[in-house]
């Protein structure tokens, strides 16, 4: 990479921290199309100036780093809590019937096949 290409990657980088306020750095590499290692070279020397924070979070387990315009509030991000899997994995160790995590609004008890399958498997269970 010329340090022409890497003028230009950095004025792209600078640019869309300006439109979007932060990126997370594996985000932008992939959209600027260019290797992990080069974004990196080039995001510590836009840290270093002052021009950019980079901050550790994990996303899917990944370790990566957002990517905040200096001077720019960092937002309190709570994580993100997935319901549906948290009461999945309630209705798995508790024993909870699927109604309690259910998301249908016009549903009938009557004819929904995720109870009637609970069921049996509580009914096998028992024998």
């Amino acid at each position: 990479m010329t340090e022409f290409q890497i003028t230009d990657t950095r004025e792209e980088i600078l640019k869309i921290l300006e439109e979007r306020g932060a990126v997370l750095q594996k985000d932008l590499w992939k959209e600027l199309n260019i290797d992990s290692s080069k974004c990196s070279r080039i995001l510590r020397k836009l840290e270093k100036e002052g021009l950019i924070r980079r901050v550790e979070v994990v996303v899917d387990g990944v370790k990566t780093f957002k990517i905040i315009p200096a001077g720019a509030e960092e937002e309190e991000e709570e994580e993100e809590l997935d319901l549906k899997a948290v009461l999945d994995r309630m209705e798995e160790v508790a024993g909870y019937p699927p109604c309690f995590a259910c998301t249908e609004i016009d549903c009938d008890a009557k004819e929904c096949i995720k109870l009637e399958v609970w069921f049996l498997s509580k009914c096998k269970m028992l024998s």
